[in-house]
């Protein structure tokens, strides 16, 4: 069984089992994701949230399930950032977002056009790892707790403008 945030089904569901302080920084952070991507709140539908004592990352997306698994214990803003970025995933990945927008992402960022979106030399140069953290920055309002990633103004204004359904695809012309 699992508790959904939302009374009249659809929305994202919180594990059965979960903490109830880890449950109660879930919802909230989820409110926050939602006003910040307001675009893409119908893509929570169906989302789990659940966590794990031990787990090699601080979080992880698990596509083939459409789950969250937040590591714990962990602070308050690192669980709230990671969530934010294991959502970015699930949107990317569950849900797809929408044309041109990872093409101009990769542009906004500095990669060449046909980078490879999910796997890179390191965790820091994979561009959908760092569309996530874009991601996590809007809705957290803070850069990542623990990494030093730099997203590029350009980068950010192509999150910015897809979060709230605003990003229009203007394909390059050869």
């Amino acid at each position: 069984m699992a508790l959904s945030l939302v009374a009249c089904g659809g929305g994202p569901v919180i594990a059965e089992g979960t903490p109830s302080d880890l449950q109660e920084l879930v919802e909230e952070a989820l409110v926050r994701i939602e006003a910040a991507l307001p675009a893409h709140a119908e893509c929570l539908d169906g989302l789990t949230i659940t966590h794990a004592w031990e787990l090699d990352d601080r979080a992880e997306y698990r596509v083939s399930d459409n789950t969250i698994v937040l590591r714990v214990p962990a602070t308050a803003p690192h669980l709230e950032f990671s969530l934010a970025h294991e959502v970015a995933h699930h949107i990317d990945f569950g849900c797809g977002l929408g044309d041109g927008v990872r093409e101009a992402f990769l542009d906004a960022q500095g990669f060449a056009p046909d980078a490879t979106w999910d796997t890179a030399a390191s965790w820091e140069s994979t561009p959908a790892e760092l569309f996530a953290t874009a991601v996590a920055t809007l809705v957290t309002g803070r850069s990542d707790p623990l990494r030093a990633i730099v997203i590029t103004d350009e980068a950010m204004a192509v999150v910015q403008a897809w979060a709230v359904g605003s990003f229009t695809h203007s394909p390059s012309v050869p």
